[in-house]
């Protein structure tokens, strides 16, 4: 089993949870765009992604 973190398995596994009614072509192309978004997150430091999430938490960005 493949326990490393990439974009591409973050950004399905996050589509996976996701429940909105994506059309195909909607779904490629959200895919990609986390694929770009996660691919920049995993090459932050410990601090700078505490820096994110906080700055995501004060924008209201949150899931539960």
């Amino acid at each position: 089993m493949d326990t490393d973190l990439n974009p591409t398995t973050l950004a399905i596994e996050f589509l996976r949870r996701d429940k909105s009614n994506l059309s195909p072509a909607q779904y490629l192309k959200k895919l990609k765009q986390l694929e770009l978004e996660f691919a920049d997150l995993l090459t932050l430091s410990s601090n700078e992604l505490k820096e994110e999430i906080y700055f995501a938490w004060r924008l209201g960005v949150h899931v539960h």
